[in-house]
């Protein structure tokens, strides 16, 4: 009799099943075949380059850089390699088995004293919340922090520990900040609002608008504003890497990359 594959376990980090990938910035991660929004592209060195472009550009030697939404860990790698045997990076991602393999390519690229993997979401407060995911799909970063009571069929929920960027950090000075949360992207702002103030750092960030008004009640406008009542710019990520034209209106449904600075 065939064995019954339990939801939890489909995607599990087993490293019979998962593949090193020798990235073009010079580290290796493990993915999984099975991926195929993330880890397909990881593979053919075609997965978010101008976003890896501009985090190269941003982050420097001995820096203190945060991945919020880490996933398989290809940006939080990236980052430790650039902030360097004196920098920091905090790799936040709560879904059990991608965590496990971000902690397995960090130990395979002997980062363990640079990369911090905190198994929390970040939000606005310290509580238990609901991270709902699909464990059955073929895109492994559309876990979410969900408002909605029940799942859809599909879907499975797990209760993961939630805190604040600012109590995380402390006194620690932050110079850099992705977060590709599914729409949680305003909470998490709430929770750094003194990080923010105190250390400007730059923001890579996704704007999807139908998963922030799901997850954090507010569109990607809001956002926006949120972001510049606290002296931040919007700006669209040209393809080089580099900053593009202002956004003062955004309009698209599309999930979109965008930075903030300061």
């Amino acid at each position: 009799m065939r064995e019954q594959i339990l939801p939890h376990d489909f995607h599990r980090f087993d490293r019979s099943s998962w593949v090193i990938k020798e990235t073009a910035f010079g580290y290796r991660l493990w993915v999984s075949l099975d991926d195929l929004a993330i880890a397909r592209p990881v593979l053919v060195d075609a997965y978010e380059l101008a976003e890896a472009r501009f985090i190269e550009h941003t982050v420097r030697e001995g820096d203190l850089a945060v991945d919020v939404g880490a996933n398989l860990g290809f940006h939080a790698l990236h980052m430790a390699k650039l902030v360097g045997p004196a920098g920091r990076v905090l790799a936040f991602e709560p879904l059990g088995y991608l965590g496990d393999a971000l902690s397995a390519s960090v130990a395979e690229n002997g980062f363990s004293e640079r990369v911090e993997v905190r198994r929390e979401a970040l939000s606005d407060c310290a509580e238990e919340a609901v991270l709902r995911h699909a464990p059955r799909t073929a895109n492994f970063g559309g876990a979410h922090l969900a408002r909605s009571a029940t799942p859809e069929i599909f879907q499975t929920d797990e209760r993961v520990p939630c805190v604040p960027l600012d109590d995380v950090l402390g006194e620690r000075r932050c110079a850099f900040i992705k977060m590709d949360v599914e729409g949680a992207e305003s909470r998490v702002v709430n929770g750094a609002r003194r990080t923010l103030e105190r250390d400007r750092p730059a923001i890579l960030s996704e704007l999807h608008e139908t998963q922030l008004r799901a997850v954090s009640g507010c569109g990607a406008n809001d956002l926006i504003a949120q972001l510049r009542e606290l002296g931040y710019r919007c700006l669209h990520l040209r393809a080089d890497g580099t900053p593009g034209d202002e956004i003062a209106t955004f309009s698209s449904t599309v999930p979109t990359n965008v930075i903030f600075l300061p």
